[in-house]
């Protein structure tokens, strides 16, 4: 009971609010070539720069049902994600009203994604007067905040967040279509307090995006970095898991002036589990981000961990009711996933 009751506390760090830039201060130039000795070795452009993210899904993501009938909604589960009607391709949701409106029968065939597997199920429609429906609530389109946690010059990629992006009311991993990420032109915080969770908002230039992706795993997002790295920034090393250790370390966070700040936090327990997100147990001991924030708030996930001038991870969640306290991922999970991204573009 108490683990589940630590578990309920957990709050993942996104409501898609993440990513950020940062304030050198002991690193005063560019490194832009690395030496020949260290080529068995990875290094990145640390960010935690704060960004805003739209996207649309692979087809439409279903919700919720108008109401429990089993006759019209079928096989169909929320979360489904329906990317065929009839086997016409869905792309947005007004494609379901285009073809229910040429429907001369009252049954379709819905080719649906469930847990990674392509399914088929024939539903009733809904005849509503003149029209039909399927009975489903549905949605195509996510917008948040979040942080870019490192750009790779190797691969041309940033990965960030640390986590999925799921949906807010099914709290399913969601299949991205295309997504973009954008600067802010304002940012404002709600910090945390012991009753509430704080959190980022402000707004962002939709015109001029700065990446964009299409790949979005349970341990975060990678995609296209468009925009100049700035010369404040440094190659820094990826650390391994062997190279984390208990004790001082610190995260990266952009300001409301779009300078990345330094805030100093404590490794208090390093979990093997590969397949969470919560491996890395952390504590903010920085007054400052206290004063700033109040500690970790949503937005905030993806912010680079740093430890002995290596990239060891990225901060993934806050412990709702102590918002000093969260978790992070190791920066090797993250790594991963550039290999994953290309795989996945290569199936296309």
């Amino acid at each position: 009971m108490k683990n589940k009751k630590i578990i309920s506390f957990l709050i993942l760090i996104s409501c898609l609010a993440l990513f950020v830039y940062y304030k050198n201060r002991d690193l005063s130039n560019s490194i832009e070539v690395m030496n020949s000795s260290n080529i068995s070795k990875k290094y990145v452009y640390p960010l935690g720069k704060i960004v805003g993210i739209k996207a649309t899904t692979d087809g439409i993501l279903v919700i919720g049902y108008e109401e429990e009938n089993i006759e019209y909604i079928g096989g169909i589960k929320i979360g489904d994600s329906i990317i065929a009607i009839n086997d016409i391709k869905i792309d947005k949701i007004e494609d379901v009203s285009n073809i229910l409106a040429n429907l001369n029968n009252n049954q379709v065939k819905i080719t649906f994604i469930r847990d990674g597997k392509y399914m088929n199920e024939n539903i009733k429609v809904k005849n509503n007067g003149k029209d039909k429906k399927l009975g489903l609530w549905v949605r195509n389109k996510i917008s948040g905040i979040g942080t870019i946690t490192y750009y790779d010059p190797q691969e041309s990629v940033f990965t960030g967040i640390g986590h999925a992006i799921t949906d807010s009311d099914t709290n399913k991993l969601l299949k991205i279509k295309q997504g973009y990420i954008y600067k802010p032109k304002k940012l404002n915080i709600e910090k945390a307090t012991s009753k509430k969770v704080g959190y980022l908002y402000g707004d962002f230039d939709l015109n001029n995006p700065i990446g964009e992706f299409e790949y979005n795993s349970n341990f975060g997002i990678t995609g296209i970095y468009n925009s100049e790295k700035k010369k404040t920034t440094q190659l820094m090393e990826v650390g391994s898991v062997n190279d984390i250790k208990l004790g001082e370390a610190y995260i990266l966070l952009e300001d409301q002036n779009e300078n990345i700040e330094k805030y100093d936090i404590n490794i208090t327990n390093i979990s093997n589990d590969k397949q969470s997100t919560k491996q890395i147990s952390l504590e903010v001991v920085d007054d400052r981000l206290i004063d700033y924030t109040g500690g970790i708030i949503q937005g905030m996930s993806g912010s680079p961990i740093i430890q002995n001038n290596k990239i060891i991870g990225a901060l993934t969640h806050v412990i709702k009711g102590n918002s000093k306290k969260g978790y992070g991922i190791f920066i090797e999970e993250m790594i991963k996933l550039e290999d994953k991204d290309k795989k996945n573009n290569n199936n296309y």
